[in-house]
């Protein structure tokens, strides 16, 4: 029988190069950095704030607590910055009532 050798180009082929290491996905991270959009940033300190007085007391803060860390100069921007991060699965809260703002564990390992 014969043998058959192929040949693909020149008879000297290139070195492969080694296939690249395959990384496992990272997990979805909101807040890696922080981002240009003052309104993200915003988000960003608001999450932080929640989560670490959280982690320290037990309880949430106050609309004033969070509105004085943040230095935001109304109530209603923090309320809106509460409704998306409660959107975005990132805490849970009952809107008028005190001290019910909680991080959820998405936020908490973020942290």
């Amino acid at each position: 029988m014969s043998k058959f050798t192929y040949t693909f180009g020149s008879a000297d082929p290139a070195p492969l190069a080694p296939p690249p290491e395959v990384q496992p996905p990272k997990p979805p991270q909101m807040w890696d950095t922080p981002l240009e959009d003052p309104r993200s940033n915003r988000l960003w300190k608001t999450a932080q704030f929640i989560a670490g007085f959280w982690t320290q007391n037990r309880y949430g803060p106050t609309l004033r607590e969070i509105q004085h860390e943040i230095g935001v100069p109304s109530l209603t921007t923090v309320r809106d910055d509460l409704a998306a991060l409660k959107e975005s699965g990132f805490i849970t809260y009952l809107p008028k009532q005190a001290r019910t703002i909680v991080p959820t564990d998405t936020l908490l390992a973020q942290t």
